[in-house]
């Protein structure tokens, strides 16, 4: 048996801050929050090498019983499939159109593609922007079919971003408009219960998480003990 308060919790960070897509203020209050619950951020480091001892963390060994991977995921291999064109996280380079260059009867969206769709930037790897850029495929297609005029390239409308740290820690960032602290995590909650398919299962989950904010009790199950 062990006690999760006794672990020691270490959060590594390649960029220069944690959070770097969201604004700084953002980034220093999601900080200021994960130490509040005992995490090291360590930033600006990365990790060099990792095995069931620990890991290097720029030339820093860290000994760790366990490690979770929450970053540098590899894409979908269509491209190798295709055997077209891809940025360094193995995505499709796609024009304006979500289109393969030279195979315009191909389309390749979401976290797949890399498109240039979002200010100048590539949208980000988002259920948002999957489901923006499926629409705009459908339309492009069908548009096709009746032989009317392609729509115009495609643009990511972005309406927000959400990130939870814990108990009535989290931020959003919505342009002009930013939050944080219990506002946002309340707001995280209702966003994430709204865009939940069926009211059956809205209610599930809100009963659930009320009852956990109320008793201090998780759903987390750990495998504390050797009797299996």
């Amino acid at each position: 048996m062990f006690d999760p308060a006794t672990a020691r919790i270490v959060l590594v960070q390649a960029a220069d801050r944690v959070l770097p897509t969201f604004p700084a203020s953002l980034s220093d209050a999601a900080k200021r929050s994960l130490a509040a619950l005992g995490v090291e951020v360590l930033t600006s480091r990365e990790v060099k090498a990792l095995d069931g001892r620990g890991a290097d963390v720029g030339g820093e060994w860290i000994a760790a019983r366990t490690v979770l991977w929450a970053a540098g995921v590899m894409a979908s291999p269509v491209g190798a499939w295709l055997g077209v064109e891809t940025d360094r996280a193995g995505r499709v380079r796609v024009g304006q159109d979500l289109r393969v260059p030279g195979r315009s009867e191909i389309f390749v969206i979401g976290d797949a593609a890399t498109c240039h769709a979002w200010r100048g930037m590539p949208a980000p790897g988002l259920a948002p922007a999957a489901k923006q850029g499926g629409a705009y495929a459908a339309r492009a297609i069908r548009a096709a079919l009746a032989s009317r005029p392609a729509p115009p390239p495609f643009r990511y409308r972005h309406y927000g971003s959400l990130a939870t740290i814990g108990r009535q820690a989290a931020v959003a960032d919505f342009g002009a408009v930013r939050v944080r602290g219990a506002p946002a995590w309340w707001l995280w909650g209702a966003a994430h219960i709204a865009f939940l398919i069926g009211v059956r299962n809205r209610f599930t989950v809100l009963a659930t998480w009320l009852w956990a904010y109320l008793t201090f009790r998780g759903a987390s199950r750990l495998i504390t003990g050797a009797g299996l």
